[in-house]
């Protein structure tokens, strides 16, 4: 008879040929293999200028998780203004965890240390593309990050890259548009979103009145952007960014500038711009 072996804590060996046992096993072994955790080592700051490399684990997560997930959200979302971070209502993070969305996270020991919330539900995805100005393109299924919120124990780790691309794994050939928001106050995010290849494609007052730069990445298209003889605009000026992105530019880097940060802006398209080669041989 088939069965399923056993090493018990002193070493010896027995086998179960209990089948409902071997199935709820089995079951339970496919599941964490669906949303199994990965080792990461990060740093961890402690007080006094310490630090620590420690083991961490990065997984998708699941409806279960939904009270860690609250605490820590609500944890990094104290105190900070509106112009920088909209917090997450506790029905949208449920929402994440469950059919309408996709969460990731990493776990210190049995600590909730960072998520990133991604929306993939069509109806949720509507309502946020028709916010954004936007229409649904149903033959062109949209997902967005709704959230990226990190411990402040284990910032500087490029969390933000690991759980993105950590989501972009978990979605790649069921979307084909990424959108994503970030406050033109906040150049820690934008040079993070930037490093993962989205580009600003709008700017529009959201979340109540607070300005936010759009940004979108395609996951099953790539169209080149022909970055020679680029705009250079300030981060502030948002009458020249709209302009450009009228005329079929996007924003695709962040650099410091001696008065501040500025975007750099090119045409996307299969096609060059008129005079491009021109240009180039000057």
């Amino acid at each position: 008879m088939k069965g399923r072996i056993n090493k018990k804590a002193n070493g010896n060996i027995t086998v179960d040929t209990n089948m409902d046992n071997i199935e709820k096993v089995n079951r339970a072994e496919s599941e964490d293999k669906k949303t199994g955790r990965n080792t990461i080592y990060l740093r961890r700051h402690l007080i006094a200028g310490r630090y620590q490399v420690v083991p961490c684990e990065i997984g998708i997560m699941t409806p279960n998780v939904y009270d860690e997930a609250v605490k820590l959200h609500n944890r990094v979302a104290r105190g900070l203004s509106y112009e920088i971070f909209v917090p997450t209502s506790k029905k949208d993070i449920k929402r994440l965890l469950n059919k309408e969305g996709i969460s990731v996270g990493v776990w210190f020991e049995d600590r909730l240390i960072s998520m990133r919330g991604v929306v993939t539900g069509d109806k949720w995805m509507d309502e946020i593309l028709t916010d954004m100005g936007f229409d649904l393109d149903p033959e062109r299924k949209s997902a967005y990050t709704e959230h990226c919120i990190v411990d402040k124990e284990f910032r500087g780790n490029n969390i933000q890259f690991l759980t993105h691309y950590t989501i972009e794994n978990n979605i790649i050939g069921r979307f084909e548009t990424f959108y994503t928001t970030v406050s033109p106050k906040n150049s820690f995010s934008m040079q993070n979103i930037f490093g993962c290849n989205f580009v600003v494609v709008g700017i529009k007052e959201m979340y109540g009145g607070y300005l936010r730069f759009i940004l979108r990445k395609y996951l099953l298209r790539c169209l080149p952007i022909w970055t020679h003889g680029h705009l250079v605009i300030p981060i502030r000026d948002t009458k020249r960014q709209t302009a450009a992105i009228a005329e079929g530019c996007v924003g695709y880097k962040l650099i410091r500038k001696p008065r501040g940060f500025s975007v750099l802006y090119a045409p996307e398209g299969d096609n060059p711009p008129e005079g491009y080669w021109r240009h180039m041989a000057k």
